[in-house]
């Protein structure tokens, strides 16, 4: 989905595991170690150019809904909070491990912040259409104006 990125569905028992039996062409050094996947922590390889790295070495994937190049949305496990770091009395809970993230080139941060990943997953299965209004701030002949942008 992206230029430097490759998205596939493995099918095994343990893909992190078999990731793990072939860290010679790896670089697994990016595994916390105080996560599930730590065990997996491999610092040999760490920034060797023409390793492969997984992207989200703090997540496990759950869904990938990829549109087209630089527009794709990514439902995941997160293990580790990020809540904590910014308030330390924080107690995670469920929703603390679900994680999204998504990519949309050419959509404005404001509207992104309102698309879902169901909304990926509207448009690809049901061909919907998704809108997001946003406003911005233009000059015309040296004048400010506020416009609404569809």
């Amino acid at each position: 989905s992206d230029t430097d990125s490759f998205v596939y569905a493995v099918y095994t028992e343990d893909g992190y595991q078999d990731l793990y039996e072939i860290k010679g062409l790896m670089d697994l050094a990016g595994y916390h170690p105080n996560t599930v996947l730590g065990k997996f922590r491999d610092p040999d390889n760490k920034k060797v150019p023409g390793k492969f790295s997984d992207e989200l070495p703090t997540a496990i994937i759950r869904e990938v809904v990829s549109l087209k190049p630089k527009m794709y949305s990514i439902s995941k496990r997160e293990l580790i909070c990020s809540t904590k770091y910014k308030d330390p009395i924080h107690t995670c809970t469920p929703e603390c491990e679900i994680g999204h993230s998504s990519r949309a080139k050419g959509v404005s941060t404001t509207a992104k912040r309102h698309i879902t990943h169901e909304d990926y997953k509207r448009t690809l299965f049901e061909r919907g259409v998704t809108t997001a209004k946003s406003r911005a701030i233009r000059t015309l002949n040296n004048n400010l104006y506020s416009v609404d942008i569809c």
